[in-house]
């Protein structure tokens, strides 16, 4: 299966940790500046906490990539589940040099932005895509 992969900047791919490094030190501040702790205070360190949790059992939905083979296309995109495309099943798919749009039904389908993938990946799925043995797609 080929695939191309989004390449996101640090604060992206670090989204969950570094907002739950920042709830968890407001919530320390807090403790040493009040005199007495409030809830508040409480509730930005769970806030942190729940932050970094969710970063442990979903920390691998911050990646976006795009992995295709001669039966199926497979779409993941930021902070969402993989989306799968029978390609027998779609009605157009076409590849321009900032989308992916898939067609499927009268109502199914969905457009990915291609901002921020190499354009030598993006020639690759267009190759694939746009070529004269996948002319069902054009």
């Amino acid at each position: 299966m080929q695939k191309i992969e989004k390449h996101n900047g640090f604060f992206r791919k670090h989204y969950y940790r570094l907002f739950g490094l920042f709830y968890l030190i407001v919530a320390v501040a807090m403790f040493f500046t009040e005199e007495s702790s409030s809830l508040m205070s409480y509730g930005y360190f769970a806030i942190g906490i729940c932050y970094f949790v969710v970063q442990y059992f979903f920390g691998g939905s911050t990646e976006e990539y795009i992995s295709w083979d001669e039966d199926k296309i497979v779409l993941k995109q930021w902070c969402q589940k993989e989306v799968s495309y029978n390609l027998s099943e779609v009605d157009h798919l076409n590849v321009s040099d900032y989308n992916l749009t898939i067609k499927k039904g009268a109502a199914a389908g969905t457009m990915i932005e291609l901002k921020g993938f190499k354009p030598e990946e993006i020639r690759k799925l267009k190759q694939d895509f746009n070529s004269e043995t996948n002319l069902q797609f054009a």
